[in-house]
């Protein structure tokens, strides 16, 4: 599930309150405070997903630790999970909960979130548990009730049985956030976490609909649903291998940069969809740099490049200067 992978992980890390409440079964007003924890688990053990401290109203903290997962894994989930919680409940004491979403059809049918690991005389040595939700199971109703917008965002992951009837009222709620940044957002991510090509569509007119200048439609989010429903390489990929990890972490930081360099021109600069669709070309062509025999220096090159964009993109006062931005950048390229 690569390509569900990111916008899956900025989607939580960008509305984290809303998350920590879900998961924790408490209602918004309890959660105080969500601060994300970086922890780097050590060398040799698969790197968790995200991990948030939460403080409630009432004063107490937890460690709330999220992993996504597909269908495949390298190991068995609940041997992965012993190991997240064991190894994050040596760093802090305290309350600790954990949960696995699992995406795609099939994913985690036989993980119920309890194991016990039994003595011979059944006396129980160990025992675990995580909470355990499979959106591919759940209905999109069920999220529709929780009344949070950003969780709606993971609509496309469920099972929508009256679309006519559902999305309606998911852009009516996701239209009452107030801060349009957010809003714009949660947009992107439920038309990027969309599986149903059918349904996608009507979103996409919903949204067409309600503001045509929304920068949702681009071809970005195109090649991630594309990338998601390509059997090469969600099937060919192997979790496991060290390789692998490494390389799907750059390709991961280069879908969040490029992402990141258009969200800042598009928040800060007025530019139309023909604009940002031709700068959105440029950036796919520094990114496509990163192909060749040398991967791994072409991956660390492109990735400094990007850096160096987005503070570009940060520092312009119109799309003239980080176009000029990218013509230094072909410059050095081509000196290279």
């Amino acid at each position: 599930m690569p390509q569900t992978d990111t916008p899956l992980k900025l989607l939580l890390r960008e509305f984290a309150p809303d998350f920590a409440a879900w998961l924790l079964d408490v209602s918004e007003a309890e959660v105080h405070r969500v601060q994300p924890l970086n922890i780097e688990l050590p060398v040799g053990a698969v790197r968790s997903d995200t991990v948030f401290r939460v403080t409630l109203a009432d004063g107490r903290v937890t460690l709330l630790h999220v992993e996504f997962q597909g269908r495949r894994s390298e190991s068995p989930m609940p041997l992965r999970m012993l190991d997240y919680i064991s190894r994050l409940a040596q760093r802090e004491s305290g309350y600790l909960c954990s949960a696995v979403l699992y995406v795609g059809d099939g994913a985690g049918a036989n993980d119920e979130g309890t194991h016990e690991i039994d003595c011979p005389n059944g006396a129980p040595t160990l025992a675990w548990c995580y909470r355990v939700i499979r959106l591919w199971q759940m209905q999109a109703d069920d999220l529709l009730a929780l009344g949070r917008p950003a969780l709606l965002a993971l609509i496309g992951q469920t099972r929508i049985e009256e679309p006519e009837r559902v999305l309606p009222q998911v852009m009516d709620t996701i239209g009452q956030t107030s801060d349009e940044e957010k809003r714009i957002r949660l947009l992107a991510a439920l038309t990027s976490l969309m599986r149903d090509e059918e349904v996608l569509e009507m979103a996409e007119q919903m949204i067409r609909a309600i503001d045509r200048d929304l920068m949702l439609d681009t071809p970005f989010l195109r090649r991630i649903r594309e990338r998601e429903r390509a059997e090469g390489r969600t099937e060919g990929r192997t979790e496991g291998r060290i390789e692998g990890r490494a390389e799907g972490q750059i390709e991961g930081q280069i879908e969040e940069l490029t992402e990141a360099i258009l969200e800042v021109l598009t928040a800060r600069l007025d530019i139309s969809m023909r604009t940002y669709r031709r700068l959105e070309r440029r950036l796919s062509t520094v990114a496509g740099d990163s192909i060749g025999t040398d991967r791994e220096r072409l991956a660390a090159e492109v990735l400094e490049r990007l850096r160096g964009l987005l503070r570009a993109a940060v520092l312009v006062t119109d799309v003239a200067g980080f176009e000029q931005a990218l013509e230094s950048l072909d410059e050095l390229t081509e000196g290279d």
